[in-house]
């Protein structure tokens, strides 16, 4: 049984769809990517996925359970913690005080103070900034904050919607390095992005173009792919 299966998705705002019948399934462990241009329908699927915006058509389970319907807090409270993107920062809170705001006793497997020195291990900046209000933060360091909030509960699906935007590529880099340590830790992740870079981390996923699936595969026939190399690596 599939840890995330989304079957016939549509998504709408309005009279204006903004995904159409799009279907995929990843199972525990993997990396699986969504990757298309700016309003390919990526942020829209994320949303729906984590109840912000209702489904207009089509279906999403976790393990079985039907997702449709569910408040955010109650995906929340089933093991899915979504990164947004844009990073949603306190900036009037200190980098410790913004990864505690996120805790669920009941979901974590530890108490707050583990939690967090589970998160430090992770970002050991994060360690380094912990007194240091949000807003003061590089952004590669609010993004390291914003995935650092999402994994305080130890998910079984950690969703990010374009950890990279507006990171330098060396930050950029610093970033899936870390995504690929809490990978290696067993926790699924569902990532969304314009950079074709982030296949490197991936297992396999799909290209979306106009709210449509428009190729699908492993991660090689992915990048080895003619739409790929030339829209994305321009080669």
């Amino acid at each position: 049984m599939s840890l995330l299966a989304v079957e016939g998705l549509s998504v709408a705002y309005g009279d204006v769809l903004a995904v159409r019948d799009v279907s995929f399934a990843f199972e525990e462990g993997e990396v699986f990517v969504l990757l298309g241009a700016n309003g390919a329908g990526k942020t829209s699927i994320l949303r729906c996925i984590s109840g912000m915006v209702p489904a207009r058509g089509g279906a999403v389970t976790s393990g079985g359970r039907r997702l449709n319907g569910l408040r955010p807090h109650q995906v929340a409270r089933a093991g899915i913690s979504h990164v947004p993107e844009g990073r949603r920062i306190f900036p009037n809170l200190t980098v410790e005080e913004n990864l505690a705001v996120s805790f669920i006793g009941a979901r974590a497997h530890d108490n707050a103070a583990g939690a967090l020195a589970a998160v430090y291990e992770f970002f050991p900046r994060l360690a380094e900034r912990r007194r240091q209000f949000g807003g003061t933060l590089s952004g590669g360091e609010q993004q390291m904050r914003a995935s650092g909030r999402a994994i305080m509960n130890v998910p079984k699906l950690l969703m990010l919607d374009e950890p990279s935007l507006g990171l330098s590529p060396v930050m950029s880099e610093l970033v899936f390095e870390r995504l690929a340590a809490i990978r290696a830790q067993n926790t699924t992740i569902l990532l969304v992005e314009q950079n074709a870079t982030c296949l490197e981390l991936a297992t396999r996923g799909v290209i979306l173009q106009n709210g449509r699936v428009l190729l699908s595969g492993e991660r090689e026939a992915l990048q080895d792919s003619e739409f790929v190399r030339r829209a994305y690596l321009g080669v």
